[in-house]
Order: C-alpha cells, then structure tokens, then sequence
C-alpha cells in the first residue's frame, strides 16, 4: 500500500489539490511553449521537417489550427508570455475558457473568475459582438432618454436594468426598505459572490456591470473600452433615492411613467429550475408592430379579390424571414435572441400538389394552373439528365424532424440511438485523447473534464464548434 501523505494544514492541502486541477491547462500552456521553440529555434533542423506545423503534424497529428491556439494561449495566459508556466491568475479556468477567452477584450477578460462556466463566458462575448454591430453614426441618431440624461452612467445603468428586469426591481426594493447596509444589496444583485449585468444605454451603447461581492462595482463602456469603478454605497444612495414609495410597483411605475408588467402566469408543473446565470444579458428592443397592425386592413380587403400584386408582395417577406440561413440560425442560439416573422397572424399555406412551394410568376398569377401550356418541365421532357432520386416539386416531402444548427455535446448524444451515439463517443473520445499528448489518463475521473466535456457546442452532426478560428 502507497504511503499516505500528509499536509501540514488546510493551505498546503488546497494547493495540492490546485496543482492536480490545473495539471490539464498547464499542460497545454507547456506544449505552447515548446511549439514556440521548434518555431523560433533551430531544433528542427536536423529532424527533416521544414517547420513547426509540419513537425506537429507528422509527429502528433496536430493541424495548422491547433498549433496556432496552443501558441496564442501561452502568449497570453504564460507569464511574461513566453514561459512554460501559467500566469497565477488564470489558474482554475480549464483549457476550453481560456480558449474562448482569447477572443475577448483584455478589459473583459481581467474582470473574469473561474467561478464563470464556458456557456457564461460565451454569453459576455455575444453582448460584446452585438455591439459591434452597431455603427457609432446609428448610437449618435439613437439619441438619449429625456429621464437619463442628468443620471451618471452608474446610474444610467442601473435604471435601465431595473426597467428591463421589475421583478429584480421589486426584491431591490423590499431588501432597501426593509435593510440596512450594502452588505443585503449586494445579496440581491450579486447573490453568488460574482455577476454581470449587460444592459444597452439609448444613445450611449452597451454597458456591462461587473459586480463582486469583494471589491468595489466596475463599470465598462463597451464601445470605448473604457472603465469606472463605484463602491456599492453609490450603488445603495441610488437604489434608495428610486424606493421612495412604499408599494413597489406604484414605486417602478412612478420612476418609468409605465404600468407595471403583469408576470406571466406559472403552469402547474414545472420543470426542474436550472441554476441561474452569472451573467444577464441586455433587453433587446421590441420590434416596431407597424407590420402586424396591417392585418386589419387586409382582412376587410379579404371581402374582394385582392389584386395579384398585393398577394406576391405580402407572400415573399414572409418566406424569407420564415426560412433563416445557416449563418442567422447560428446567432439564434441565445434565449433573448428569436426569429420574428414580418406577420406572425398569417400562417403559410399547406403544401398540395396544386400549390407548390416555389412559384413563378405567371404561376402566382394564375393560381388554376400548376404550369403554362408549352412551357418546359425538366423532370418531364428531360429526364435522362436529372438524378434518380429527383422528384418533382410537388413531391418533395420535408424532413420529419430538423435538427438545430448546434446544441451541446450532452443534447445531441441525447437526441440519437444508442447505437450511433455509443460510435459518435468513441471517435470524440479518441479526439480529445489526441489533443492532449502526455496526459495522464487519470484525467478521465475528473468531473470538470466531463462536465466541460458534455456542455461543449456541436453542429447538428456532433462535430464540435470551434471557438478559435
């Protein structure tokens, strides 16, 4: 029997088990730091390979791409950036956070903990590129909210948040009145020691709340990359300055000059309640409802014959915004991002052989007809140059089920047999053990190995989405 060993205390014990748990991470900032050296060095020059990727290759089946990542994250998380070892500060995070986290601002990325998960981290990300996507010249043309401008931005934030989100308006409200001190306020907008608030100024852009329990609120302008830090006192005079009445929702409507939202009714069942985010994203705007109040008005014309450009021009939006590309079905992939159709009360048709789902335009307009007389079908008159499987439009049948463009590993193994999906563990398996040479087996006890294993993104095929490009 091994010998135990023996720890001279609780600090010298955490720092084993620390040094177990980062094993994996320091591992590939080392095999960074030696993909370097066959970079900028002459090691190779007596191995036969031209350089590091071909070595990488050759020896470990390494691609260009996976040379790259190991590389960028030593320059990053080593010390100094060019050191077999990690930077102290980034100890805990796992191999696929840092990954991620180097497409983040350095602003972002010196706010973050381990305590956040991959999918946490991911969510910060997206509030950054959807700022992006915004011009300087449409924030300007925004303008600002007549009730804001005369609050700082710490106060700008925190007023909207409150209005996007009332009922955390109303716990903030009952723990000012009924409380004494920061200590309770910080409870209630940090209840697990660490959150960021994503919340979108009208005129000014996108702006994140860092909030520890531990230290002082950062404020980050996104757009600018610049920063503010308040103590949670100036949080508190605020919060207290908006709870003047005592019901809270007289008290929000008082501060917004809106009615109070009503909550959506809770089923009687539900499911297991998930645990809540670290990180709340920015409301987006509602959409303008001029294009459904024109129902209405198509109604009354539905008593006569509407005219045939009136039918393709109320037709064709719809399809479009039905029928996503890849790409948009990819940015759908978060809660508060959903695909609104031009006229959500109209539903499509139901395909028929008399109504195929592409039309011409002579097709459009003559709707007893399913083809011109004299005009060429190519499954018909030509069809020794169409495949063996090609049917006509009308026969086509859509699939039973449509995949999404990505869930995690865990879902997609969830939603095939066992037959493929026992096939699909063991190429996966065979993968990661091959990205990580020189690790020790053990690894494959860890939970963290397996949690961020099943809660990594996949397409629809369960192949894994690269976070790095």
């Amino acid at each position: 029997m091994d010998e135990l060993i023996n720890y001279n205390g609780y600090e010298e014990f955490k720092q084993a088990v620390n040094r177990v748990l980062n094993r994996t991470v320091e591992d590939f900032v080392l095999t960074g730091y030696l993909l370097k050296q066959a970079r900028d060095t002459d090691i190779l020059k007596d191995s036969g390979y031209n350089d590091v990727n071909e070595f990488a290759w050759g020896e470990y089946k390494l691609d260009a791409s996976q040379v790259s990542r190991y590389i960028r994250v030593n320059d990053k998380f080593s010390e100094g950036g060019y050191s077999p070892k990690l930077q102290e500060q980034y100890q805990g995070f796992g191999y696929a956070k840092l990954a991620l986290m180097l497409t983040l601002p350095e602003e972002v990325v010196e706010e973050l903990t381990p305590a956040y998960s991959k999918t946490e981290i991911q969510a910060v990300k997206e509030e950054i590129e959807e700022e992006e996507k915004i011009t300087d010249i449409e924030v300007i043309l925004e303008g600002q909210k007549e009730e804001q401008k005369d609050l700082g931005n710490l106060e700008k934030a925190l007023h909207q948040i409150f209005h996007d989100e009332p009922e955390l308006y109303k716990t903030m409200h009952e723990t000012v009145r009924t409380t004494c001190g920061t200590k309770y306020l910080q409870e209630v907008l940090a209840p697990d020691g660490d959150k960021i608030y994503s919340t979108r100024i009208q005129g000014i852009g996108r702006i994140m709340l860092y909030m520890h329990e531990s230290k002082d609120i950062t404020l980050h302008m996104v757009r600018s990359g610049e920063k503010e830090f308040y103590s949670w006192d100036d949080a508190l005079s605020y919060c207290t300055m908006i709870t003047d009445n005592k019901d809270a929702e007289k008290a929000w409507e008082e501060v917004y000059g809106e009615s109070f939202p009503k909550k959506e009714e809770i089923a009687p069942v539900q499911p297991k309640k998930r645990k809540e985010s670290k990180v709340v994203k920015a409301k987006k705007p509602e959409r303008n409802p001029t294009k459904p109040e024109r129902n209405p008005a198509k109604s009354e014309r539905s008593e006569t014959k509407p005219a045939d450009s009136e039918t393709k021009q109320s037709d064709s939006p719809i399809k479009s915004e039905e029928l996503p590309t890849e790409n948009e079905e990819k940015a759908t992939k978060t809660p508060d991002t959903t695909t609104v159709s031009a006229e959500p009360e109209e539903k499509e048709p139901e395909k028929t052989k008399e109504t195929p789902e592409t039309k011409t335009e002579f097709q459009q307009e003559n709707t007893d007809e399913t083809q011109i007389p004299g005009q060429t079908e190519l499954t018909k008159d030509f069809p020794e140059y169409c495949p063996p499987n090609m049917n006509p439009p009308e026969q086509q049948e859509l699939p039973e089920e449509v995949k999404p463009a990505y869930a995690t590993r865990r879902l997609y193994i969830s939603s095939v047999d066992a037959d493929t999906a026992a096939e699909y563990m063991g190429k996966a398996m065979e993968k990661a053990i091959r990205n990580m040479p020189g690790v020790s087996f053990g690894v494959l006890t860890k939970e963290s190995f397996w949690k961020e294993f099943f809660e990594t993104e996949v397409d629809g095929e369960g192949n894994e989405i690269e976070c790095v490009n």
